[in-house]
């Protein structure tokens, strides 16, 4: 029970340093005042834990104006511009498909995008709104699924045929 006494009258007289700290009374110096020495169970004394005497009360409390700096580069509430859309992939509608190669076995599709860039592609490629499924000889197979929407197992398959080079006959 002692001991329960005097943890209860250090713990006591170590908050009321901490408010008299907060709060200076008028007429009496802001300046902490240091608490006595707590006891453990072995009788040696430890020191407690005071503010520095470096650091004003004042300082503790005090108010900062803390500068608003959003790192947002567009107004999240606008339409997206025409920039965007390019740098996350090409649709499904927006690909033309040419033809076909053959390499170590394996089909190509031979597409060009709406910018005029001619790849080659795999099956398995993905686009914004879609993925190559199959390429044969004859024609590319394409799932194609709402680009707005997370849900991938909602498609519809869409077979594009080889379109003819413009400008040759």
């Amino acid at each position: 029970m002692n001991r329960l006494t005097q943890t209860a009258l250090a713990l006591t007289l170590a908050s009321g340093v901490w408010v008299s700290a907060q709060k200076p009374k008028p007429g009496v110096s802001a300046t902490p005042v240091a608490a006595p020495a707590a006891q453990d169970s072995k009788g040696d004394a430890q020191a407690s834990s005071a503010p520095s005497a470096q650091t004003s009360p004042e300082d503790l409390i005090a108010r900062r104006a803390v500068p608003y700096r959003p790192t947002i580069s567009r107004d999240p509430f606008s339409a997206p511009s025409d920039a965007e859309p390019s740098t996350r992939g090409d649709m499904v509608d927006d690909i033309a498909v040419k033809g076909v190669i053959k390499k170590e076995g394996k089909f190509f599709a031979v597409v060009t995008d709406s910018r005029g860039n001619v790849r080659f592609l795999p099956s398995g490629y993905k686009f914004r709104d879609g993925e190559i499924v199959s390429v044969d000889d004859k024609a590319v197979t394409f799932h194609q699924w709402d680009p707005n929407s997370t849900v991938r197992t909602q498609y519809k398959t869409i077979t594009k045929t080889f379109k003819r080079e413009e400008g040759k006959r």
